[in-house]
């Protein structure tokens, strides 16, 4: 009896074990790296040189902890290599060539955060190479932007611009800058002081005397604790316009979201009435269904469209701010909608952010994953 209990004991061990929602989408992504090392996009040209996609998947795949899934190391160093080769000479990433640019900050500063995740030594200069590269980005002074102008503090895009322009200024750029910088252990003294210039105006702070857009003049407007996206690039906020009789940009949850990571990136304490004020403006919008505060009647389908990237940053401020995670349980029945029977993710309605890339959706889906690991059969 004894000899048969350690015999289907030890067949339950050697049996395979069934793969949770986590496993089988860093499972997937793995699959998806190409020989080079990087992982390029087969949905949207822009992405196939695989200079912005290639360090935001290794990192999201980094902060999953190896005892949730182990990560194959030869392929883990054959992606750092790919990462490292795409660092320009300015510790810029995201040129692919003389006409195509692949969002270039945006790729730096998740090049930069996988290097630090690496810590590895012989990284020393280059990081500092890539932190200076994103300093000199912020609209400021040194390029030709004064405190009244609207830009001033944030970060964007990354074209090559003359002094005094500016091209796409968000808040998702921003706050992905600032998180770079601030997890490098960049001087915060260069850039944190202006940065508050810009994340007060796209809260809508009341206390600040400066013009707020649409308008090109001061105007007093509704404070709720809440983001946008861009005081210069209309159509980034997806809330559209108010239908009050003082127009301005509506908050909603993916920019809030945002905004509280860019204040915490910052150097902002969590205790800060305006990190509060974001939190409770989206505990308010609480719909995981879809970003709170987007009208459902917006012409570009904008709620639709933002559904993964609104559960991805709402996890990243659960894990930010140490809230209790089962506060965000509904997002695996929301998620579910969008798994595909090998793993991966998509939302088909998510081309106008690139959501329809399973590429891009599983990693997206994989921060939300990883944040309720705990709900999920292991």
């Amino acid at each position: 009896m004894k000899h048969l209990f350690l015999f289907l004991l030890l067949l339950l061990q050697c049996a395979p074990q069934e793969k949770t929602p986590l496993q089988s989408a860093c499972h997937w992504l793995w699959s998806q790296q190409a020989a080079d090392g990087g992982w390029h996009s087969n949905t949207h040209g822009i992405l196939q040189g695989g200079l912005a996609y290639s360090p935001y998947i290794l990192y999201t795949l980094l902060q999953v902890p190896e005892s949730r899934y182990h990560h194959p190391e030869g392929q883990k160093k054959l992606a750092l290599n790919f990462i490292r080769k795409s660092i320009g000479e300015n510790g810029r990433v995201g040129e692919s060539g003389a006409e195509i640019l692949e969002y270039p900050n945006y790729a730096t500063s998740y090049a930069l955060r996988v290097l630090v995740l690496e810590n590895d030594p012989e990284d020393a200069e280059i990081i500092r190479k890539m932190q200076g590269y994103l300093l000199k980005e912020q609209f400021n002074e040194n390029r030709g932007i004064n405190p009244g102008q609207m830009v001033y503090g944030a970060w964007g895009f990354g074209e090559q611009l003359a002094p005094g322009s500016f091209g796409h200024v968000d808040l998702s750029h921003t706050r992905r800058v600032l998180q770079a910088l601030a997890e490098s252990g960049a001087d915060t003294g260069q850039y944190a002081s202006k940065t508050q210039v810009f994340l007060r105006l796209v809260q809508k702070r009341p206390e600040e005397a400066r013009p707020q857009p649409p308008l090109e003049e001061p105007q007093a407007v509704p404070y709720d604790g809440g983001f946008y996206s861009s005081p210069v690039v209309w159509g980034s906020n997806k809330a559209g316009l108010s239908e009050d009789s003082v127009k301005y940009f509506p908050s909603y949850a993916t920019a809030t979201a945002d905004g509280l990571l860019a204040l915490l990136a910052s150097g902002v304490s969590p205790h800060d009435a305006r990190v509060q004020d974001a939190l409770q403006w989206l505990r308010k919008h609480d719909d995981l269904t879809q970003p709170g505060g987007i009208p459902t009647n917006n012409p570009a389908k904008w709620n639709l469209v933002l559904r993964l990237y609104h559960l991805c940053s709402r996890a990243e401020v659960y894990k930010a701010l140490y809230m209790p995670a089962d506060e965000m349980a509904p997002a695996l029945e929301v998620l579910e909608q969008f798994r595909q029977p090998d793993g991966s993710y998509s939302n088909p309605m998510g081309a106008g952010n690139k959501e329809d890339d399973p590429l891009l959706a599983t990693a997206l889906a994989i921060h939300v994953l990883d944040l309720l690991s705990f709900l999920t059969k292991s």
